[in-house]
């Protein structure tokens, strides 16, 4: 093979594919490179500094709009947490929470037994000086009256010769004193008998279920269920929409890049588009070679 063919046929084709290569490589390398803005005598040097540290304001700014409207959308969000991988378990558990013993329940989440006894007990207080003032102020006395009055009226309508006999007075003083007792004794024993009470039921309910608790009040598991996992696909979508409104996501992305050196911003995007950026050098090399070989024709 001489020279002639050599330089005819062969090296516009290898002169292409280089001339192609290191074209696309010097492009990819200005992404980058350089760094900083370079000055000859004040003058900026062309092209410096690299596109993307150039305009890294820009690119933050950009990749926090798209973040924010196109990647981290209350929709997207919402509907992660709502698949049936997230939601059945945490419904599961909570179900299970339900079906287990109210006392061993409150023992755990009070941290001892104990614990769960002062709440117990406290609770029980609560409960019996609430029902206390509540009886208190329902004023026996005067209910005792007019309810026990109207009950004897009742009772001795029928009869010609009790009525002549009992007067509206004499039901009246007696309704009246038997209020009064009743008021003595309600202040005098009523806290204690309405704390015995009390005591005795809050106790049996600790050895009750709450799912059994609820199935006495005509709720049965299923419904339960359903209920639950209404209430946590309504408390996910107000707790993203709410955490979204506090969150500005497009500040939050532009501010993490802007605050990147330009070397991690570099190895970031080399992270994620390396094969890519030598795929479109490796395509300047073969460009050139088609282009060097078309020459020879031409």
């Amino acid at each position: 093979m001489d020279w002639n063919t050599i330089l005819h046929f062969i090296l516009p084709p290898v002169v292409g594919a280089v001339i192609g290569y290191f074209t696309n490589l010097i492009a990819v390398k200005m992404l980058f490179f350089p760094h900083e803005e370079k000055r000859i005598f004040g003058h900026r040097v062309p092209f410096t500094p690299g596109a993307i540290p150039k305009g890294k304001a820009r690119l933050a700014k950009s990749a926090g709009k798209i973040v924010q409207n196109e990647l981290f959308t209350r929709e997207d969000i919402s509907s992660k947490l709502l698949t049936e991988e997230v939601e059945q378990p945490l419904i599961d558990r909570a179900m299970g929470i339900l079906d287990e013993n109210i006392r061993d329940t409150g023992a755990i989440l009070t941290g001892s037994a104990a614990k769960y006894d002062k709440l117990e007990e406290s609770f029980t207080e609560l409960l019996t000086f609430k029902i206390a003032q509540a009886i208190r102020m329902m004023d026996i006395p005067a209910v005792i009256r007019e309810e026990g009055g109207r009950m004897i009226h009742e009772q001795i309508q029928d009869s010609r010769l009790l009525r002549l006999v009992v007067s509206d007075h004499i039901v009246d003083r007696v309704m009246t004193t038997v209020g009064e007792k009743m008021e003595e004794f309600i202040d005098a024993r009523g806290t204690e008998m309405i704390n015995e009470i009390t005591t005795s039921r809050i106790h049996d309910l600790g050895d009750r279920t709450p799912l059994h608790v609820l199935e006495q009040a005509g709720y049965d598991p299923e419904f339960v269920r359903r209920k639950m996992t209404e209430a946590y696909r309504e408390s996910v979508v107000n707790a993203v929409n709410s955490a979204l409104r506090r969150i500005d996501v497009a500040s939050v992305v532009e501010d993490k890049i802007n605050s990147m050196s330009v070397e991690d911003l570099e190895k970031g995007v080399l992270l994620v588009m390396k094969n890519e950026l030598d795929m479109i050098v490796s395509l300047g090399a073969l460009i050139g070679l088609v282009i060097g070989c078309i020459n020879i024709f031409v």
